[in-house]
């Protein structure tokens, strides 16, 4: 009787300890909404290659329909065709060992962030860095700068800060514009996003937000920013007003390094590999069905 009792017991608490962990995971999902026209839930993925473990920037190209990538410590640009997967090198040897962050490319030349805030200007097919032009940001003190995309409205590129020493307890991100007819960086900064602003959309006090990666999107003309110590993806007009934020799944996105958008909305977000295989997450664009007038 009393072997029956615990048996009894025991599965009890085997059905709680499930019933509660399906609770949790179900919460926890609902946690993560999605943007219009995307399932944050249902991406598509690939592994990649110790080649690119520490994946740090990633770009859409139009001409080649592919991705440009870029890792941390490599002075490699790779390329990755979207049909076969396999990876290929685009330009090798391009500059000094450094710390690069992101990448676009505007015409036929490649911009790369390091992480200082300098944008090196790559040319199609460098095997040295002799045709490599190098532009140093302005901004004084310690600066750390991981995210860059391109506005052609602005006929610019612009970085964010993902930590800078003028930001310090003000609250705030900051985004610095590089003029691509003068190929000089602007003397004053080009918005700033409070982080407040984040507490509010997110609904919690407990907000990280050190931008890792940005891209505009082509479909819907918005900024996406990704956070990745904060696990967050930011969605804001082109001048750095806020309008959504969304909460990113752990799981998928451990690290994620890397944004850019294919021209019909795929978003391609990429993750280093700190904690696991580095991967690429790629979620399609679904236009929202218009409803009839009655």
């Amino acid at each position: 009787m009393h072997n029956i009792l615990q048996t009894g017991i025991l599965r009890c608490l085997l059905l709680l300890l499930v019933f509660t962990a399906t609770q949790l995971t179900a919460c926890r999902q609902k946690s993560h909404g999605s943007p219009a026209g995307y399932d944050l839930h249902k991406p598509q993925k690939r592994d990649f290659s110790k080649l690119l473990n520490e994946i740090s920037g990633l770009h859409f190209d139009k001409e080649s329909q592919s991705l440009l990538a870029i890792s941390d410590s490599k002075d490699k640009i790779f390329q990755i065709d979207l049909k076969t997967q396999k990876l290929k090198d685009y330009a090798n040897n391009f500059a000094p060992q450094g710390d690069f962050e992101d990448i676009v490319k505007v015409g036929k030349t490649v911009y790369v962030l390091v992480s200082d805030g300098t944008l090196l200007a790559v040319p199609p097919g460098a095997k040295d860095c002799s045709r490599t032009k190098v532009y140093k940001f302005w901004l004084p003190g310690k600066n750390d700068f991981e995210s860059l995309y391109h506005d052609p409205a602005l006929n610019g590129l612009i970085i964010l800060c993902k930590s800078c020493e003028q930001e310090k307890g003000k609250g705030i991100r900051t985004a610095y514009r590089f003029d691509l007819d003068s190929l000089r960086f602007d003397s004053m900064a080009l918005y700033s996003i409070a982080l407040d602003s984040l507490k509010t959309q997110l609904k919690t006090e407990d907000v990280s937000f050190k931008p890792s990666a940005a891209s505009i999107n082509p479909v819907d003309s918005l900024l996406y920013i990704l956070g990745s110590s904060g696990k967050i993806l930011v969605i804001a007009d082109r001048r750095g007003k806020l309008l959504h934020a969304y909460n990113l799944n752990p799981d998928r996105h451990p690290q994620a390094e890397g944004i850019t958008f294919g021209p019909n909305g795929t978003m391609f977000i990429s993750n280093e590999g700190k904690y696991g295989k580095a991967t690429l997450q790629y979620y399609f664009y679904t236009p929202r069905k218009q409803t009839k007038p009655k």
